[in-house]
């Protein structure tokens, strides 16, 4: 009888030892190959976080120097129209690139160098306002000094017009004729011609003044007109013959009764001015006032009764 025989197990434990072995190896290469695209992901990742990182810091360095530079602008001042009107229009383009910015639709590598030229803009402008300013305060100082020479020369022509005026009073003043010796009364005349003195109202024709001019060596020499003020007791001034009696006298004007010419030579002289009455005159005091240049220059008083 023949023996059978066990099939041998040896092959199929060495084809299975070898498809475990297989799938091992396809495990630690797929384990390798994940790590791989895991750690090429990961600094895809890192790569696009710092790229986003600098295109934010680059966003707002920017938007920075934009801001500053609109900081600036608002501290700059002038009066000067044509650089108004472009720094206006320098604003203008600074916000303009500063949204386009901030929206993130705008190149900033363009915007860099668009914000670059935009300030190099504003510091001429800047420079250019100072450069007014300095001109501006130096203008200002000038005209200043300017102003206090003017004080100095106006004060000094003040002063000299003052001393010039004082001096004109005071020779005005030296100048004014003074009679000495000045006496007044009532005349009538006799039948022969004769002047005869009365105090007699009711026989006065005529009032007669005499005095001496004194000597006056400040005074211009040559035709002096004397004005001779009557008043009367009742307090109003004996008409002139003249129709136009009237002159200037101590800054007002008024009716004088009688007047002489004198030719003066700065030398003494003896002078009577007569006034012929119209009328009879009353009894009472009676006032006498010569003028000369209308200035007073005597007054005397005598009564009639």
């Amino acid at each position: 009888m023949t023996e059978l025989k066990e099939p041998s197990t040896a092959p199929a434990k060495d084809r299975r030892n070898t498809l475990l072995l297989a799938l091992v190896v396809l495990l630690l290469i797929s384990n390798v190959v994940l790590l791989y695209l895991w750690f090429q992901k990961k600094d895809q990742a890192m790569a696009a976080t710092d790229q986003v990182t600098a295109v934010t810091s680059e966003k707002e360095n920017v938007t920075r120097l934009l801001e500053d530079m609109l900081a600036q602008y608002d501290t700059l001042s002038t009066t000067n129209d044509q650089l108004r009107t472009g720094m206006d229009s320098l604003q203008k383009q600074i916000v303009t690139l500063m949204d386009k910015v901030k929206r993130g639709n705008y190149d900033l590598h363009k915007a860099k160098k668009e914000a670059e030229t935009l300030r190099k803009i504003m510091k001429g402008y800047v420079v250019t306002i100072d450069s007014l300013n300095q001109v501006n305060q130096a203008l200002m100082a000038e005209n200043v000094t300017t102003k206090q020479q003017l004080g100095e020369v106006t004060g000094q022509k003040q002063a000299l017009e003052t001393k010039s005026a004082e001096q004109q009073a005071l020779i005005q003043k030296g100048s004014v004729l003074t009679a000495t010796g000045m006496t007044a009364g009532g005349l009538f005349v006799r039948n022969n011609g004769k002047q005869v003195d009365t105090d007699r109202s009711s026989k006065a024709e005529m009032i007669k003044c005499c005095f001496t001019l004194g000597e006056n060596r400040i005074t211009t020499a040559g035709k002096k007109t004397l004005y001779m003020r009557i008043i009367g007791p009742d307090g109003s001034v004996l008409p002139a013959q003249e129709q136009t009696n009237r002159f200037f006298f101590d800054g007002v004007e008024g009716e004088f009764s009688a007047k002489r010419d004198v030719d003066y030579q700065n030398a003494p002289v003896d002078v009577c001015v007569f006034w012929t009455a119209t009328g009879p005159l009353t009894g009472g005091q009676y006032k006498v006032d010569v003028y000369e240049g209308g200035m007073a220059v005597g007054h005397a008083t005598f009564n009639l009764k």
